[in-house]
């Protein structure tokens, strides 16, 4: 049990409690016992001489059984002495103990005791007779019936005495005295065993106020153990089910400010991620946009200067035969061109990711489409001897054909770029779960598998080095992913043996997308 603990100072206050209680009980016992001892005595004397004064009726034969038994049944001793001096009753005489009167003797005068020799008992009592006659105070015994006394004889013995009058005449007195020595016995004895009691009445304080106070303290250790709990973010540990008293309350309390801390921390966290979420977003969106304009003033760059060149070249008058002319004129309406459609493809982008395109749903052909797209790429694949399957795409849709004729534009267009001279590129359709899912295979060379996910970012190419011509403008896939998104679909592209496929899964007739289509 450790000094500073609530189970140590619980303990030390209820073994302070004990010991101030039986101290105060010693010290009680030291000071006031005997006062107190001696004024219950005068009671009993006082009482004893009313109850015998109550029954004399002027014969000391008619309370001689009253007299018997108070002497049998305490320590008082009795004596009826006569206003002459005789004595009438005492407990120490007897008839046939050498009184030739038959059961008085005489303390006539004053009340000295015969100088024949008599028995121990007889000259002891006699002696406190003589005594207790002594020291009357006449006045006192009118006034008040009765009066007590101290008397000591001559070996050193003390008693407590009553002398009272039985009758109004005062003819007979009563002596009723107990010797000291018994009081002062009955003292000490009393003392040793308050000691002894209190010594035992301390030790089992002591061993009560130890399972006590563990039986008080335990829930207030153990909230304290939930409470450092609490302090380290844990929240699994609860304070046991206590009672209807205040410490169960505070359980009780504890438990409740846990569950509510639990909650309220919970929630900040989640509003910490989500704000963390949304200004990574939010710098992400901004690269983007910084990235976006490096890109599309890169891109623009180009045409804009050769458009600029030629066109001062025209001015000046470089080009003077008609063949010069029509080249530069042919360049500039070429970049142009260029430039046109890099702004437009920008625009188609911006109004999908700003949710601006209006969309308008059919039934679609997938196979049609599929020839139409073909047809329009014929002469870019014979040009590099490439050739084109789609026997697999009878399936029909319920979607919007200019978006997803884009998307296939995009993919077919994106294949012929990086198929390899006489290469093979395949179109698929199928029915899954979720739609349908259209795929664009084409041979050559897969992508590193961490640079699949970027390549639906705005001008992103896999391959830096590659010029204008064969490379794109690096918007064709950022318009598929914002078409999947504006169609409820999704799109990716993954290594396969022999090349890479990309793929674009739109529901079919998704209601949420018809409802939309339809309102506007």
């Amino acid at each position: 049990m450790k000094h500073g603990s609530i189970r140590f100072k619980f303990f030390a206050a209820i073994s302070a409690v004990a010991l101030v209680f039986i101290g105060m009980l010693l010290l009680l016992n030291l000071f006031f016992y005997e006062d107190y001892y001696m004024m219950t005595r005068r009671n009993e004397l006082r009482d004893a001489y009313q109850s015998i004064r109550s029954s004399y009726t002027g014969s000391v034969d008619d309370i001689a059984t009253v007299l018997d038994n108070y002497e049998s049944r305490s320590v008082i001793r009795l004596s009826i002495v006569a206003a002459d001096g005789t004595v009438r009753y005492s407990s120490f005489f007897s008839p046939g103990n050498g009184n030739p009167t038959g059961g008085e003797s005489s303390l006539q005068g004053t009340f000295q005791l015969p100088d024949f020799d008599l028995f121990d008992q007889q000259r002891r009592g006699y002696a406190i007779l003589q005594s207790i006659a002594q020291s009357v105070n006449l006045d006192t015994l009118v006034k008040h019936n009765y009066q007590f006394l101290n008397v000591s004889l001559w070996d050193g013995d003390q008693y407590l005495c009553l002398a009272g009058t039985l009758d109004s005449r005062g003819e007979n007195c009563l002596f009723a005295y107990m010797p000291y020595a018994y009081i002062e016995q009955n003292s000490s004895l009393n003392l040793v065993f308050l000691l002894i009691a209190g010594g035992c009445a301390l030790l089992i304080c002591l061993i009560c106020g130890y399972f006590i106070s563990r039986q008080f303290t335990r829930p207030l250790i153990d909230m304290a153990g939930v409470a450092d709990r609490m302090s380290e973010l844990d929240f699994s540990t609860k304070c046991p089910a206590g009672g209807s008293d205040e410490i169960g309350h505070l359980g009780q309390s504890l438990n409740r400010l846990s569950a509510y801390l639990e909650q309220t921390i919970g929630e900040l966290k989640q509003s910490n991620d989500q704000l963390a979420q949304e200004i990574e977003k939010k710098e992400r969106i901004d690269s983007m946009r910084r990235e976006f304009i490096v890109n599309v003033s890169h891109e623009l760059k180009t045409p804009i200067a050769l458009i600029q060149g030629y066109a001062e070249g025209l001015t000046a008058g470089v080009a003077d035969d008609p063949e010069d002319r029509e080249f530069y004129c042919d360049t500039i309406a070429d970049e142009a061109d260029r430039m046109n459609k890099l702004v437009m493809q920008l625009l188609n982008l911006s109004k999908l990711e700003l949710g601006a395109e209006q969309t308008f749903y059919e039934d679609i052909d997938i196979h049609e489409l599929c020839t139409e797209a073909v047809q329009k790429t014929k002469v870019l694949c014979e040009s590099r001897g490439l050739t084109v399957h789609f026997a697999d795409t009878c399936v029909t849709v319920r979607t919007d054909g200019d978006l997803l004729e884009q998307v296939l534009m995009n993919y077919l267009s994106n294949a012929i770029r990086y198929t390899v001279d006489g290469g093979h590129i395949e179109i698929s359709a199928a029915s899954t779960d979720s739609g349908i899912r259209l795929t664009v295979f084409n041979e050559g060379e897969g992508l590193p598998e961490e640079e699949l996910p970027k390549i639906w970012e705005k001008f992103y190419r896999t391959d830096r080095a590659r010029t204008r011509e064969a490379g794109g403008t690096g918007i064709g896939l950022s318009l598929v992913h914002a078409i999947a998104d504006t169609l409820h679909g999704s799109c990716g592209a993954e290594n396969v043996p022999g090349g890479i496929s990309f793929w674009f899964e739109v529901p079919d007739t998704p209601e949420s997308s018809e409802s939309d289509g339809e309102s506007q």
